[in-house]
């Protein structure tokens, strides 16, 4: 069994299908990139791992725990008990295009929030694991700042640091620099690289091309809610299989 299972995936926005039969396993300390055009249901389908959205139909296992399972012979999606839910979600921290930092907080204050808030630690508990994370995204001599006060760069490695505050299992990112400037995203996938290194396991909806080519260990392109193609980055990139893949990255290669 896979560390996360995702099978047989369906979702349905009002009448319009978004996720299609769509199955993924990830293996702990796996790097998985989700490419793709836009509307392709990736964002969706990432979203219905850590319950932001729920799913129709389908299954969703993580470290071998049920969070979701259709039952034989019927067609809804029957979810765990909220507090086995909670023990599943709490293994997975998410990063979004959107810093969704507290702007009324330090940089220091948005990291040590959701330990004291949801783990119920003393702040003198966290501050190690805290200045650590800060150190580790280059942020440390800013934690006293503001959010308004950083860069679109800086403020995603501080939501980064953030979400490892919580000493999650599984990294979710949701293109994770999309909202960025060109010269501001290096330094946010220098970070995501890091962690990569680090061994932590990660699904990343990005369309940076190039970062997925290298960081990965498998991708994934999906288009129209399906997964079209998959592989090994030397397969997907440079040997897709599928016209739509091919025509896909031409696209990419040619912005």
């Amino acid at each position: 069994m896979s560390f996360i299972e995702m099978n047989h995936i369906k979702k349905k926005f009002a009448d319009t299908l978004v996720l299609n039969d769509v199955t993924m396993h990830v293996e702990a300390g796996e790097v998985v990139s989700i490419i793709g055009p836009s509307g392709s249901g990736k964002s969706t389908f990432l979203r219905c791992l850590c319950q932001l959205e729920t799913i129709d139909s389908g299954e969703i296992m993580v470290d071998g725990k049920v969070l979701v399972q259709t039952p034989e012979g019927t067609e809804r999606a029957v979810y765990a008990e909220p507090q086995t839910m909670r023990g599943i979600c709490r293994k997975m921290g998410m990063c979004f295009q959107q810093f969704n930092l507290f702007p009324h907080m330090t940089v220091l204050e948005n990291i040590l929030e959701a330990p004291r808030q949801v783990k119920k630690m003393k702040t003198e508990e966290i501050m190690p694991l805290a200045e650590e994370l800060l150190h580790k995204v280059g942020l440390w001599q800013k934690k006293d700042m503001y959010p308004s006060r950083l860069s679109g760069g800086q403020q995603q490695r501080v939501a980064i640091a953030r979400a490892l505050a919580m000493e999650p299992e599984i990294m979710l990112f949701d293109e994770p620099t999309s909202a960025l400037d060109p010269e501001l995203t290096g330094e946010v996938l220098r970070t995501i690289r890091q962690l990569a290194d680090e061994d932590m396991t990660m699904v990343i909806v990005t369309h940076e091309m190039a970062f997925a080519k290298e960081v990965a260990s498998h991708v994934i392109f999906m288009a129209e809610g399906k997964i079209q193609e998959e592989g090994s980055p030397q397969d997907v990139f440079e040997h897709p299989k599928r016209e739509r893949t091919k025509n896909f990255l031409q696209s990419m290669i040619h912005l």
